[in-house]
């Protein structure tokens, strides 16, 4: 169990209602784009370095995901389900009113606290992201470059 005073990371941003509408309409517009096949952002980690970045495949993986197609969405990027519930979140905090909205923030809140959930998410999505770069990296960029 980490300690007590380890800083949630979550739990701010769902409290920011502004910036959470921001992220979600960035993210929904791109996703968008990418299931429309109409040019959108590119990685500019990868377009700099021609190295994926730990995110590369992330937004095609999702949009698999939301077809239903389990099998490609995991073969561009595992951790979609996890990216889906995190915008499905994001949504719910912005769509809820206040009085629901606060005691979910709290709760989330302590469970940041108490278990590190996104340090841990964050530190699987590096290991994903080294495993795939050490061991499918041709493929990967590939992948990526479509």
């Amino acid at each position: 169990m980490l300690p007590q005073h380890v800083f949630p990371p979550i739990s701010p941003i769902l409290r920011d209602r502004k910036f959470t509408f921001a992220l979600v309409g960035a993210t929904g517009l791109h996703i968008a784009l990418v299931s429309l096949n109409l040019p959108s952002w590119e990685c500019p980690i990868f377009r700099l370095t021609g190295i994926p970045c730990p995110g590369c495949g992330l937004s095609r993986a999702t949009m698999l995901l939301l077809k239903g197609d389990l099998a490609g969405s995991f073969r561009f990027h595992a951790f979609a389900p996890i990216f889906l519930f995190a915008i499905s979140t994001l949504i719910l905090s912005v769509l809820l009113p206040r009085s629901i909205l606060q005691p979910a923030i709290a709760r989330a809140e302590l469970i940041e606290r108490k278990t590190g959930l996104a340090a841990l998410i964050l530190g699987g999505l590096i290991i994903y992201w080294l495993a795939r770069l050490i061991f499918l990296q041709a493929a990967f960029v590939q992948l990526i470059r479509g």
